[in-house]
């Protein structure tokens, strides 16, 4: 079997899959029905003081979630923290690091929108060092409509922020958007690379799209657009953790656990096609 190949239960199911603002046990619930191995939550919103209903005002909902996940087999990867902007402080990274040690998750997802490289650095390395006591990793995600907007630019804040447990998180979409390429990822050092979130897209950005609103309402499922996901997947580590992130507009009105198996066919689909497995197990 060829090392890349990911059957339903060697993938993970990205939240945003089933909706920006879905409920962090509808995600564990819709992931155990389809096999998957992992999911990676939201619960907070993206902005300090954002309200998240599943989560707010209710003190044992962490508790709650690792309870389900654990006796539904599904392995939390990793949650999305507060973004990085100018109102944030150490103070909300460490509501992150908080929520994660709650949930006995080793991984934050981390988005930036502070134009102020040098706070940015300086509040990374303190926020990693009070993360990595836990045993967390950050997974820094470059987005061309965020503040660090390329794999370059990324990189260059890993190196400022001088810690060990900060690293990538590679988005298919962004990459491509971006202006780089699978050569790009194939080159890097493969322990630096720690999340691949994959969708489909058409090959450019539509003029009559924003790069935020394609990164909300216009990824595809795998294999139905132009993106160059064979070669990403093949530049990856044979062991790198793959989430799908494939929240495909047309199939808002299912439920979680149908979009999630959709989600999941469409990339068995893909691998099938692309690394010669002919039948799943």
């Amino acid at each position: 079997m060829n090392a890349h190949f990911r059957k339903t239960s060697q993938l993970t199911l990205g939240f945003l899959t089933i909706d920006a603002y879905a409920a962090p046990l509808d995600v564990v619930i819709a992931s155990a029905a389809n096999g998957y191995g992992a999911c990676g939550l939201r619960v907070s919103g993206r902005n300090a003081g954002d309200s998240w209903p599943s989560v707010d005002n209710n003190p044992s909902a962490f508790s709650s979630i690792r309870h389900v996940a654990a006796q539904k087999g599904i392995r939390i990867s990793s949650i999305s923290g507060f973004y990085i902007t100018p109102q944030t402080t150490l103070a909300h990274m460490l509501e992150n690091v908080r929520a994660a040690r709650e949930l006995g998750v080793h991984l934050i997802c981390q988005g930036c929108f502070e134009a102020d490289h040098n706070r940015v650095a300086a509040l990374l390395k303190d926020y990693a060092d009070a993360a990595g006591e836990a045993g967390i990793r950050i997974a820094i995600e470059f987005m061309p409509m965020s503040e660090l907007k390329t794999l370059n630019q990324t990189l260059e804040m890993v190196d400022r922020a001088g810690v060990s447990n900060v690293g990538l998180l590679i988005d298919s979409l962004h990459l491509a958007r971006s202006g780089s390429h699978a050569a790009d990822v194939a080159a890097l050092d493969p322990k630096t690379i720690y999340l691949t979130q994959l969708c489909d897209g058409p090959a450019k950005l539509a003029t009559d799209s924003t790069l935020f609103d394609e990164a909300m309402t216009g990824r595809m499922y795998l294999g139905d657009g132009r993106l160059e996901l064979a070669d990403l997947v093949r530049a990856l580590p044979s062991d790198a953790e793959i989430e799908l992130e494939t929240p495909v507009v047309a199939d808002a009105g299912l439920t979680s656990v149908e979009r999630a198996s959709r989600a999941a066919n469409a990339a068995q689909r893909f691998f099938s096609a692309h690394f010669g497995i002919d039948s799943y197990p």
